[in-house]
């Protein structure tokens, strides 16, 4: 095999696990995205209350 045929090769080789590594970036920007747009949204808002636990209030 020549060099080009190699690099073909590989190229063909690791594509599929490039695609996914790629999906998995693009979902964790996308993701990043949204939290920064909520958080911006909520930043002139008073910060949320937490919610009473099991026992409720008194504890």
């Amino acid at each position: 095999m020549t060099g080009t045929g190699t690099a073909v090769f590989l190229i063909v080789f690791f594509a599929p696990a490039l695609s996914k590594v790629l999906t998995s970036i693009a979902f964790r920007n996308r993701a990043a995205g949204r939290a920064e747009i909520i958080r911006a949204k909520r930043d002139g808002r008073t910060p949320r209350r937490r919610r009473p636990g099991k026992r409720g209030r008194r504890g």
